[in-house]
């Protein structure tokens, strides 16, 4: 059982306090709605993608400003998606292709945030961000538990602002607490990650008869062979 859908397409080779108050307490981002300079959240990842907690795809913001995602590349996007930041800045024509934005690849999945003692949603859709978290998951001894909670926890800190900001993801091995694991086991099932697809609510439960999409990925280790990338997350996370 892989933490990673399986057409998942690896980044690598292609805090405390108030740190993190998010704008929305269900949702986690790097940028600069959750966290300012200098600030960090700390994050315990939960569940994998074939129990509905881990997915990935491409989104992207439609001219009305909706939050769309897809499991693949939306083929027919350019009537829909929304113009670059540029172009909005300098009101360029919405119906110019040349001004409109493209389809990111992002990552999404549930963790337990220590500052704001919720299970949230955490998206990463910057290539720097998911490389590290795919380290991460790839190092040795870090992996998802049979509670299906990871082993390790990730402190998230921002550095700068604008396009000077930087991100670093630092990992620690500790074990989750029972009582956490007993509040995942209880929490899992009202938590369904595939609904974002349909623009749904991710924490309205897993509808009747769902089924994860996607396989888990692969990476290419030093022989040359393609590897499942942080199988479990790895196993045991």
């Amino acid at each position: 059982m892989g933490f990673f859908p399986s057409d998942y397409r690896p980044a690598t080779g292609s805090g405390g306090g108030s740190d993190a108050k998010a704008a929305s307490n269900r949702y986690f981002e790097c940028s600069g709605k959750y966290l300012k300079d200098g600030e960090t959240a700390t994050l315990r990842p939960c569940g994998t993608h074939d129990s509905g907690h881990v997915i990935a795809g491409f989104s992207y913001f439609s001219m009305e400003g909706r939050p769309k995602r897809f499991p693949k590349w939306p083929d027919n996007y350019l009537s829909d998606i929304g113009l670059t930041y540029e172009a909005k800045q300098s009101g360029a024509d919405p119906d110019d292709p040349a001004n409109k934005a493209k389809p990111k690849y992002f990552l999404s999945f549930v963790a337990l945030s220590r500052e704001l003692d919720e299970f949230l949603c955490v998206t990463l859709d910057k290539k720097g961000i998911r490389e590290q978290f795919e380290e991460i998951l790839g190092m040795e001894d870090y992996t998802i538990l049979p509670s299906g909670m990871a082993n390790f926890f990730v402190t998230i800190k921002r550095k700068g602002n604008d396009v000077n900001t930087s991100w670093l993801l630092t990992p620690t091995l500790k074990a989750p607490t029972k009582a956490d694991e007993k509040r995942w086991a209880e929490a899992a099932s009202s938590i369904w990650l595939p609904a974002l697809y349909e623009g749904g609510d991710p924490f309205s439960g897993k509808p009747a008869d769902a089924r994860p999409e996607g396989l888990p990925p692969t990476h290419r280790d030093e022989l040359g062979a393609d590897r499942e990338v942080a199988t479990s997350m790895p196993e045991g996370w």
